[in-house]
């Protein structure tokens, strides 16, 4: 977005939509934006953004020019992350690694269930595989 962003400052400085002494409140409403999406969700961030566009174009009213009530509409918050790590459930299909070789590889990390655990000096496991 940062790229963009400048991208269409340079776009209305070069068709005199924006006068160079505007460039410091477009800026700034860009900070605005960055600093709306460490809050909010981001897609509702670009809606704000579209939104506000569209009659800043038609009204010519300076950048960084806020209606809080359209802030209020749009921006919706963040989802909070828990703070402590939920446990997946418990795997509910069996390990085919432990079922076809007695063992499995992967262990305590395997994401599958290890119903009962055989033996690692299962036969089927050390022996030969051309037999």
């Amino acid at each position: 977005m940062g790229a963009a962003n400048m991208r269409v400052l340079n776009h209305l400085l070069t068709v005199i939509e924006i006068e160079k002494s505007d460039v410091e409140f477009y800026l700034a409403y860009t900070t605005r934006i960055f600093q709306f999406a460490e809050s909010f969700e981001w897609n509702s961030v670009m809606k704000f953004d579209y939104h506000y566009r569209a009659p800043q174009a038609e009204h010519g009213f300076k950048w960084g020019t806020y209606s809080p009530h359209m802030k209020l509409q749009m921006l919706v918050p963040k989802r909070q992350k828990p703070s402590v790590l939920v446990q997946n459930q418990a795997p509910k299909e069996d390990c085919r690694i432990l079922k076809a070789k007695g063992a499995c590889l992967f262990g305590d990390k395997c994401r599958y269930k290890h119903g009962k655990a055989l033996p690692s000096n299962n036969y089927r496991l050390n022996a030969p595989k051309n037999q």
